[in-house]
């Protein structure tokens, strides 16, 4: 039976779903003209079936408000169609949001597992325990400052950091980026300090000057939306990777059906020596990568503690900058999915 090479063919591929929506202007669609149009038509259905045309609003009549409130609603749903975004009809973007504003903001234990597949945080150990049995532990990088870096200095730290991945990592990571926003009041709070210093006091114009400079760096700040950009190397320890050595012949008879359930049930280590091995082994691949990352000039690395661990997976899947005044306490008393403020 040979195998029919179109299938692998690119140009012959055919695509999961095909727009088939009929454009009226543009990209604009009849569904974006029907939810558009749809706050007109019932404000008109509204008034003319629901409301006696002797009703009034502030004195108006109802029959003539009717016509520029029709409007009102023909532009609120203009503007919703056009906030839409392309890679979404009117109809898929109205239902999302109004799927996210029903959703509850704060959940309860075991329905944030489900969300966030996070079981527990280990503050002794530095590590996060995932729902599939897996620890992790995260690796801050500090990178070198490349505001002026030419092409060939930037491409000469990529290949510093490939080969040493490709030459000493033999195991799995991932890389993770987030932005957070610039302290600016941080920045400032020397500045405003300065303030009460007798010096600043007894100089009118020193004084001027340093609440100009401090009004046009909150200005400039808030302007250009300045932020920090951190970088972490997230590695994780599945189960399955300490129970045996890798290519063993124990390793290799756990694959067979049947037969390897009873293999591992017998051979496998025990829970806690298990826990204890995964612990180290996070501990043995945190310290290879932190040293090889302290490698590559200019670079830095340390390990995440587990309570700064938590703030960044409650930023994470909160959506905004989350910081407990003591982490370690909130590992045990803070939801990792909600807002402030929520019940």
């Amino acid at each position: 039976m040979t195998e029919d090479k179109s299938l692998h063919d690119a140009s012959k591929r055919i695509p999961k779903s095909i727009d088939t929506d009929a454009h009226i202007v543009g990209t604009y669609t009849l569904t974006d003209l029907a939810v558009g149009a749809l706050p007109a038509v019932v404000v008109v259905l509204l008034s003319q079936l629901l409301l006696p045309a002797s009703a009034t609003v502030a004195g108006y009549r109802i029959d003539g408000l009717t016509l520029p409130l029709a409007g009102a609603g023909l532009g609120v749903g203009a503007l919703i169609v056009y906030l839409t975004p392309a890679h979404l009809t009117t109809a898929q973007w109205i239902g999302l949001m109004m799927g996210f504003h029903r959703r509850p903001a704060r959940y309860p234990h075991e329905a944030a597992i489900d969300h966030t597949h996070v079981t527990a945080v280990h503050p002794d150990h530095d590590v996060i325990e995932r729902t599939d049995g897996a620890f992790v532990g995260i690796l801050q990088v500090t990178p070198p400052s490349m505001a002026l870096a030419t092409d060939s200095e930037w491409a000469a730290k990529a290949d510093s950091f490939r080969e040493f991945l490709n030459t000493t990592v033999e195991f799995p990571i991932q890389l993770y980026s987030t932005t957070r926003p610039f302290p600016a009041d941080e920045y400032l709070a020397h500045y405003e300090a300065r303030r009460t210093d007798p010096d600043v006091r007894s100089n009118p114009q020193l004084a001027a000057l340093l609440d100009e400079y401090i009004d046009w760096y909150r200005t400039d700040v808030e302007q250009r939306r300045m932020t920090i950009r951190d970088h972490y190397i997230i590695v994780p320890v599945t189960p399955g990777e300490i129970r045996f050595e890798q290519r063993s012949l124990l390793h290799q008879l756990t694959r067979l059906p049947v037969l390897g359930v009873f293999i591992e049930a017998i051979f496998a280590p025990g829970r806690d020596a298990e826990r204890a091995a995964m612990i180290d082994t996070v501990d043995e691949r945190v310290r290879l990568l932190r040293q090889g990352v302290r490698e590559i000039e200019g670079c830095d690395a340390h390990r995440v503690a587990a309570g700064d661990a938590a703030e960044l997976i409650a930023s994470f899947w909160q959506g905004e900058a989350v910081q407990y005044n003591d982490p370690t306490d909130a590992i045990t008393t803070r939801p990792v999915v909600g807002r402030e403020g929520t019940r």
